[in-house]
C-alpha cells in the first residue's frame, strides 16, 4: 500500500505504484493551474499548452515503459492514450486567443483521467506489482 501523500490525487485513484501516482498527481496539479486562465481575458500562454501536452506524452510513455518491462500487453491501453492525446492536441490548437473552451477541456481531462485510472491504470498497476 502506498504511504505517499498526493495533494490532488484522491485515495481511490491511487495505483500504489509511486511513479504512476506521482505523475497522476502532477497532472492534476497542473490542470488546477489552468483555471486562472478560464475566467480572465488573458490568453493561456503557449508554453502552458506545450507543457500540458508534453506532460501527458511523458506520463503515457512511463506507463508504456513499465508495462513493457513487466511483459504486459499494452496495446488496448495505449490506444486510449493516443485517442486522448489527439483530442487534447486538437482542442489546444483551436484555442488560439480565446479561452472559452479551456474550462471544458480541463473538466474533460480531469474526468477522463479519473475514469482512465479506474478502468485501466489500477489494473495495470496490479499487473506490474505482481511481476515486481
Amino acid at each position: 500500500m502506498s504511504t505517499h501523500q498526493y495533494s490532488m490525487l484522491p485515495l481511490s485513484l491511487h495505483t500504489n505504484v509511486h511513479e504512476i501516482d506521482f505523475e497522476h498527481n502532477e497532472l492534476f496539479e497542473f490542470l488546477e493551474s489552468f483555471k486562472e486562465y478560464c475566467f480572465d481575458s488573458i490568453p493561456m500562454p503557449q508554453l502552458k499548452r506545450d507543457t500540458l501536452h508534453q506532460m501527458l506524452e511523458s506520463h503515457f510513455e512511463t506507463e508504456a515503459h513499465m508495462a513493457e518491462k513487466a511483459g504486459i500487453d499494452f496495446s488496448y491501453h495505449e490506444a486510449a492514450h493516443v485517442n486522448m492525446l489527439d483530442m487534447v492536441f486538437r482542442t489546444l490548437n483551436q484555442m488560439t486567443t480565446k479561452n472559452s473552451d479551456l474550462y471544458s477541456l480541463i473538466r474533460y481531462i480531469g474526468y477522463w483521467f479519473e475514469k482512465h485510472i479506474l478502468d485501466y491504470d489500477i489494473q495495470l498497476a496490479r499487473n506490474i506489482l505482481t511481476v515486481y
